[in-house]
C-alpha cells in the first residue's frame, strides 16, 4: 500500500501519464513539473507531501497490524 505512493516507472514507461492525463500519479506529476517544465519549488512540495503521506501509511499500518503479527510470530517459536 505505501509503495503504491511511487508507482511511477510503470506509468511512466506505458502511458506517461496516459490519454488526457487519465495515468497521471503524484510521483509522476514530480518529474515532470521539476525535470521537463524545470519548476523544481513544486516537485519539491510534492515530493514533501509523498513522503508525508507515505510516512502516515506506514505509522498506521504498522499500529494497525504490526502488535498481531508480532506476537503471534513469537508465539511459534
Amino acid at each position: 500500500m505505501v509503495g503504491s505512493l511511487t508507482f511511477f516507472d510503470l506509468i511512466f514507461v506505458l502511458t506517461e501519464g496516459g490519454p488526457a492525463d487519465a495515468t497521471r500519479v503524484l510521483a509522476l506529476d514530480m518529474y515532470k513539473r521539476g525535470f521537463q517544465a524545470y519548476l523544481m519549488g513544486p516537485a519539491s512540495a510534492i515530493a514533501v507531501i509523498l513522503v508525508l503521506v507515505g510516512l502516515a501509511l506506514a505509522l498506521l499500518l504498522r499500529r494497525l497490524g504490526g502488535r498481531d503479527a508480532s506476537t503471534s510470530q513469537m508465539e511459534g517459536m
